[in-house]
């Protein structure tokens, strides 16, 4: 996705590492925030339900601290080093996760 300030951007959200994307009203809502840090404009934003709610932009040390850590949580999380049975588990839990989120049928 793009950056919400139109800079243009291109956002990477950390699913499921860390972000969640959920639907509320038909619209998305993520979280936690996002904070562009590696972009000129730092943008740094909650999504509600399609709606854009900005906050403070972090300061330099404070962006590279959260890089740091996202990078360092990545690297952990790294599916490559999992056993494939592991793997296979946590792609059907991510699965039955996202097959869960349309809810029970009306």
């Amino acid at each position: 996705m793009l950056c919400a300030c139109g800079c243009g951007h291109r956002v990477s959200l950390l699913v499921p590492d860390s972000h969640q994307v959920t639907e509320q009203v038909g619209m998305a809502t993520v979280r936690p925030s996002i904070a562009v840090c590696d972009a000129p404009c730092k943008s740094h934003y909650f999504i509600t339900a399609g709606e854009v709610e900005w906050l403070r932009a972090f300061d330099p040390a404070t962006s590279k601290a959260v890089m740091h850590k996202q990078i360092e949580r990545h690297a952990q999380r790294d599916p490559t080093r999992l056993p494939f049975l592991q793997r296979v588990l946590a792609a059907l839990g991510r699965a039955w996760t996202w097959l869960a989120s349309f809810g029970p049928p009306r």
